[in-house]
């Protein structure tokens, strides 16, 4: 059995591109999914809830017929697929970082494009299981890797690990991981420019 807590709030002055889905796929099978729209291009929010319903779709329709690990990269190349459609339609660039979880049972399958970060923490130790995929240049800094419609160059990783009563997994945009200790309790409010998510998953 597992807990779910989800904070997720728009930055001063600003519209929400973040969105945070929870849900049951299957008996003892619960995804979670984060997606953090990128600003510079056209309309961040819709892009994010593309992401995470399209995911959410596939793993639905799918998740008995494939190992999990090939349903998670299949589900986020459907994604990909559903966003380019979207991108067609309005004529528009859209894309968006994603970070999810898959809990199987005893394991969390996990998996991520961008710099939505993915944290494990066990007793009083928190552990971050993810890499940005950012490039930084001079003073401007970029997305190696996200959901834009675009063919993807390096396929998605999933990884997994086996969870136990009492962990916990933090999945957070940089909104969230940048302003707030992750492993304390969740913040109440937001206060940043940026929009901040975060979702605590933990096991009971």
């Amino acid at each position: 059995m597992i807990d779910v807590e989800v904070f997720s709030k728009a930055g001063i002055g600003k519209d929400n591109e973040d969105y945070a889905l929870h849900t049951e796929i299957a008996p003892d099978v619960a995804l979670t999914v984060v997606c953090d729209g990128m600003g510079g291009l056209f309309d961040g929010a819709d892009a994010s809830r593309i992401v995470a319903h399209s995911i959410e779709n596939y793993l639905r329709k799918n998740f008995c017929s494939q190992k999990p690990e090939h349903t998670i990269v299949n589900a986020i190349l459907y994604a990909n697929d559903e966003l380019a459609k979207e991108c067609r339609l309005i004529q528009s660039k859209m894309g968006a970082s994603v970070g999810l979880t898959l809990f199987v049972g005893d394991y969390c399958y996990y998996s991520w494009l961008g710099d939505v970060r993915i944290y494990l923490k066990q007793g009083d130790q928190t552990e971050l299981l993810t890499e940005d995929h950012l490039a930084i240049e001079g003073n401007h800094s970029f997305l190696t890797r996200c959901i834009n419609g675009r063919e993807f160059r390096y396929s998605p990783v999933v990884a997994d690990m086996t969870i136990h009563s009492g962990d916990e997994v933090f999945i957070a945009t940089d909104g969230y991981y940048l302003h707030h200790n992750m492993g304390t309790p969740i913040e109440a409010e937001n206060t940043t420019e940026d929009d901040a998510t975060i979702v605590c998953i933990k096991l009971i």
